[in-house]
């Protein structure tokens, strides 16, 4: 099982001139990029666990703010000699992405964040918020919560697994509990990203709030927003080649080389 030095658990595929690092959603595992992945040949791909989540399940996790839990996979990044990548991430993972691409504008050469969590996090209280919190470790709850979100449960089973078992409980409680990261924003940050930023938005997405990502790509500097009408939460499980076209052609626009659609 190959890792990083900080416990970093990471797959690579394809070879290119350009990379692209792609990070799951919380609760998720990086399979959730299975059927993604194979489509987007003429890359060099990174594919990541995040920290506190199944393979990567041993490194530092620190959720109680964004800011202290990218540093961990920056640092996986800087020991794989990703010198300039794209980043790619699904829900949580697409929120670590941007604050990735606010901490190194200089390594990051485009951000994309599909059905993402919002950058100005949730209000205090925030009962879907506080049942994820309560409901650690209860696989039943966990199995039905990801049901209700998805389009084909067929096809998101392992989102239910990871969830209920491969999520440490300090990164859990660290990140949903009272104070933790989901109560915390990053919004000011945004109108002074210097990366190209590209929202995905799902039509059939139960979760995301559009009117928080509308107002969060109003905030970016020429920033992207494209809307799947028929896009759920869960859309790299679901809608796998109506992703890796999104994500072909917006990191297309700023590769070093033109990688054809295929």
């Amino acid at each position: 099982m190959p890792k990083t030095s900080n416990g970093i658990y990471y797959e690579e595929q394809g070879n290119g001139p350009d990379s692209i690092v792609l990070l799951p959603g919380l609760g998720c595992s990086l399979k959730c990029w299975s059927e993604v992945a194979p489509q987007l040949d003429g890359y060099r791909l990174v594919l990541m666990d995040l920290p506190g989540h199944a393979g990567s399940i041993h490194a530092p996790a620190d959720g109680s703010n964004l800011a202290t839990l990218a540093p961990t996979v920056i640092d996986a990044c800087d020991e794989l000699g990703l010198e300039r990548f794209a980043i790619v991430g699904l829900s949580f993972g697409g929120a670590v992405s941007v604050r990735i691409a606010l901490n190194r504008p200089d390594q990051v050469l485009a951000v994309m964040a599909l059905m993402p969590w919002n950058a100005g996090g949730t209000e205090a209280g925030d009962p879907v918020i506080e049942r994820f919190y309560k409901s650690f470790g209860d696989i039943e709850a966990l199995t039905q919560a990801i049901r209700a979100i998805s389009l084909d449960p067929s096809k998101t089973t392992d989102v239910a697994r990871t969830m209920s078992t491969a999520v440490t409980e300090q990164f859990w409680r660290s990140w949903l509990g009272d104070g933790g990261g989901a109560y915390t924003s990053m919004f000011e940050e945004l109108p002074g990203i210097a990366v190209p930023a590209c929202y995905v938005l799902g039509g059939r997405d139960t979760i995301a709030p559009q009117d928080k990502l509308i107002a969060d790509v109003r905030a970016m500097p020429g920033g992207r927003l494209v809307f799947l009408s028929n896009a759920g939460h869960l859309a790299p499980y679901e809608s796998p080649e109506v992703i890796s076209r999104e994500i072909r052609e917006f990191v297309s626009r700023y590769a070093n080389t033109s990688v054809g659609t295929g």
